[in-house]
């Protein structure tokens, strides 16, 4: 496998529960193949912050070198989505497997942007479930609303 050049870590990034990486060269886009990103950046997301965790720097190699797909794909075992311009469909089904979601961004996407959408989708998500949880007649109504006929039996 290809060296990695440098990987920098934070101390406590194994609490962090949902992890996503970009592949960017730059550190606030996404302007990466997957496949040829020099550097891969990896954030933590909670519903109320979000850190960079880790950065991940591989060596500059040209080609489809299968080392050099698998070091990267090690490299995001515990992200939940990878965020890159383009990804071969191979290696998208082979992060599948490693429980990675790719997904591809437009060229210059800015890496705080997906954070905050990120955010904002967690936040209304729990927003609903926190509406359902404070209604505990929803159930209830529901079946008031309903219409409940009877068929009879077919007779023999």
């Amino acid at each position: 496998m290809p060296p990695i050049n440098r990987q920098f870590e934070m101390v406590h990034a194994d609490e962090w529960s949902m992890k996503v990486a970009f592949a960017s060269s730059d550190y606030r886009h996404v302007d990466q193949h997957f496949g040829a990103t020099p550097r891969l950046v990896v954030y933590g997301v909670k519903a109320d912050r979000v850190t960079l965790l880790r950065v991940v720097e591989f060596p500059v190699v040209s080609g489809h070198q299968t080392e050099k797909i698998a070091e990267r794909i090690h490299a995001l075992e515990d992200c939940v989505t990878l965020f890159c311009v383009a990804i071969g469909e191979a290696v998208f089904r082979q992060l599948l497997q490693v429980g990675v979601r790719a997904e591809r961004v437009p060229d210059q996407t800015t890496i705080l942007g997906l954070l905050q959408e990120i955010q904002l989708s967690w936040y209304e998500k729990a927003q609903r479930r926190s509406a359902r949880q404070r209604d505990p007649q929803r159930f209830n109504r529901l079946l008031e609303e309903q219409t409940w006929r009877e068929e009879p039996d077919p007779q023999p």
